[in-house]
């Protein structure tokens, strides 16, 4: 296939309850002019801006900002979020001294996309939102419409610096992106969200018409295949809809957020072109049994019915023997068609199916004695489900099957297996940090540069309501006199009483979690020595961070409520550990024993700067740590272990703080650890908590 998709595009621009035709000042849809960057060739940009604050500019000032932001993307290089980056900084500098320069205050709300092969780009600065519906599912962007606090950003013309929000997605055949002011969060999201799913953009078009009640300025999209012809009422109104665009090479990570992987467009042509395959095979085979059967079929009327002799009228009504000669060919071709098309799936899927209840058997047939011929077995097994899972998921056979795989491997191990529970997920998040305190969980987005509070029910099991972005823990925020760099980490002060997070510059904030507004923050000395901090923890008045790129653990004394000392290196001397791979660490509450885990799984312990014995021991064969991505310590009394989590294997491990094995918890929908990146258990609850990708889950430790 030469191109990927094009795009159908509408307006709505409805003001004090009436629709107009015209198109909403600031929207533009702009395909690639002849002279542009290199890269930027076959991309295409969708614009909408719309007025923010107390003074409104004239239409013409909103169209050309919506320019200047076209053809400032198309005229830079670089990957596509560093373009839009450049664009829009290009453009609230302009504001900015606008607005500063004594005339006439305008600010602005800004909301882009970028398409680009099979990539979708979405950017905002400001109120801007929308709404994306891909593969049945309808995400809501910057973040869930329930959450006012983080829908309303900072404006264009506001601050040096923009509040940038960035979003990439994947694009499939028909999927619909719907952009407005932020009056399109009014709209009601269950009506809305069937009316996306309508058959036609028009139709969308006129739905989202008909719910607003006073005003909306919006733009949407629907993407298709070049070849689908576009309804009539779409291409009068679009300005550069159709865009064909070539395949491309997947671009680096920029650090626009990601959902998960979704199929190439490679592997879905290659799957379509096997399925055209074999229809074209079945409509042969078809036409050539349908041809024979009406053969046959004609043969047995001539002989029931033979015709009349000559002068005299059938019995027969002619017009029924038309009627009969019509509909039984049609009939027949039907039910071939459909028994043949059903075949197509059927086929594979019973074909798969029948040779992983094959293996199975075979599974069930190694001596329980020959313990890694009984692994290999099921993993076999577990493979061919894979595959089945492909053609057809949800078969609750296979399901029952894969259970019985993973109890045989479960009890071979030693492993607890458990069912996750999901509590939050967030938009195109990478959550990576986590701290529990009480009922709240706070969680850090490493990919939108923010934090969050999760508040819990009494059983920690469920979250009590909407999470709370914290204002002042988020990249680009001001607070006092300095400016939010990218965050490191989060961690509970040691009094208990503020959540506190670090950025890279070395900023220091903490704010109260009765009133999050409430924030202090201070700046760290010397922080320009760091190299790579990555983690940080409190210990009896001192602050503890870990950098494995200087080989050291920074500590910093606390001198009237306040950490106005320089750091001290906790490991001195010319015989330092060699650290520069560690992933996480933690501090025994009661003899300040730090231990450090280091992505191979393998943990040193430390006391005052000199290592301390650490083995670990009881571990079952084959659960033995190779790998790992965080440590967790907990020195609660009744609940003293170290949890480990390994995205590797997908398993939480937990030990005692001298090594020694608890248990592996894994979860029967593997997938939902995929993106492992953290565990922090709660011996109160009896629970552990999990962060994989964007979604916060819990787990069991015990069995209700």
């Amino acid at each position: 296939m030469a191109f990927d998709f094009e795009a159908l595009v509408g307006h709505v621009y409805v003001v004090g309850g009436r629709s107009l035709s015209t198109q909403p000042p600031g929207m533009l849809v702009e395909v690639a002019p002849k002279k542009t960057a290199r890269g930027r060739e076959l991309d295409t940009i969708f614009v909408l801006t719309s007025p923010s604050g107390e003074g409104t500019a004239p239409a013409a000032f909103y169209d050309e900002m919506a320019i200047q932001i076209a053809e400032r993307y198309f005229n830079s290089t670089g990957s596509v979020t560093a373009g839009l980056r450049a664009a829009i900084t290009a453009i609230n500098e302009a504001l900015v001294e606008h607005n500063n320069s004594g005339k006439r205050r305008y600010e602005a709300n800004l909301l882009c996309a970028v398409l680009k092969d099979t990539e979708l780009f979405l950017s905002r600065v400001g109120a801007g939102v929308a709404v994306y519906l891909h593969n049945s599912e309808l995400l809501q962007f910057p973040t869930e419409f329930a959450n006012e606090v983080a829908l309303f950003g900072t404006p264009l013309g506001v601050q040096s610096v923009p509040d940038i929000k960035m979003a990439k997605y994947a694009v499939t055949q028909s999927s619909r992106l719907l952009m407005g002011d932020n009056r399109l969060v009014d709209l009601d999201y269950e009506r809305l969200n069937n009316i996306l799913r309508a058959a036609q953009i028009t139709d969308v078009i006129a739905g989202v018409k008909e719910m607003t009640v006073t005003s909306l300025s919006a733009m949407a999209v629907e993407f298709v295949p070049p070849e689908m012809p576009s309804p009539d009422a779409v291409k009068d109104t679009r300005t550069s809809s159709r865009v064909p665009l070539p395949s491309a090479e997947p671009l680096p990570n920029t650090g626009a957020s990601e959902l998960p992987a979704h199929q190439s467009p490679k592997r879905s042509r290659e799957s379509e072109s096997v399925m055209s395959a074999r229809f074209k095979i079945l409509i042969g085979t078809a036409t050539l049994f349908i041809a024979r059967l009406l053969s046959s079929f004609n043969r047995i009327l001539d002989r029931i019915l033979p015709p009349p002799p000559e002068g005299k009228t059938s019995w027969f009504r002619t017009s029924t023997a038309a009627v009969i000669a019509i509909l039984v060919p049609v009939v027949v071709v039907g039910m071939v068609l459909m028994l043949g098309l059903g075949q197509i799936d059927k086929s594979g899927f019973e074909l798969c199916f029948t040779e992983a209840n094959k293996t199975a058997d075979v599974a069930r047939s190694i001596n329980t004695s020959d313990r890694n011929g009984v692994l290999q077995g099921w993993n076999a097994v577990l493979s061919k489900i894979d595959e089945c899972e492909d053609m057809r998921s949800g078969d609750p056979v296979l399901a029952g099957l894969t259970r019985e795989a993973q109890t045989v491997k479960d009890g071979l191990f030693q492993v607890t297996r458990r069912a996750a529970t999901l509590i939050q997920a967030f938009p195109n998040a990478e959550l990576t940090r986590m701290v529990l305190h009480g009922v709240d969980l706070y969680v850090l987005d490493s990919q939108n540069q923010l934090v969050y509070r999760i508040s819990l029910t009494g059983d920690g099991r469920t979250a009590a309501g909407n999470s709370q972005p914290v204002p002042a823990m988020r990249f680009g925020s001001v607070v006092g006199q300095y400016r939010v760099d990218k965050l490191i980490d989060i961690a509970w002060s040691d009094d208990a009483t503020q959540i506190v997070a670090l950025d890279k510059s070395g900023l220091l904030i903490e704010c109260s979690p009765r009133f999050l507004q409430d924030c202090q923050v201070q700046k760290l000395l010397r922080a320009e020595s760091w190299i790579n901090p990555i983690k940080m923890t409190f210990w009896q008045g001192r602050l503890y961070l870990l950098d494995p790129g200087a080989n050291q653990v920074w500590r910093y004394d606390s001198t009237g409520g306040s950490f106005s000392s320089s750091p001290i290196e906790y490991f001195a001397g010319d015989s330092r550990p060699q650290i520069q791979n560690a992933v996480g660490f933690g501090i025994t509450e009661d003899s300040g024993v730090v231990h450090i885990i280091g992505a191979d799984g393998l943990i040193t312990k430390w006391n005052s700067g000199k290592q301390v014995g650490f083995t670990y021991a009881g571990f079952p064969e084959g659960q033995q740590l190779t790998s790992a991505n965080s440590l967790f310590l907990n020195s609660d009394p009744i609940g003293q272990a170290l949890d480990i989590a390994d995205r590797t294997t997908r398993t939480i491990y937990e030990t005692t703080l001298s090594g020694s094995w608890i248990a592996s918890y894994q979860v029967f929908k593997e997938d939902d650890f995929a993106r492992l990146n953290n565990a922090v258990g709660d011996a109160n609850q009896q629970v552990i908590y999990a962060l994989s990708g964007n979604s916060v889950f819990v787990i069991e430790k015990q069995v209700p």
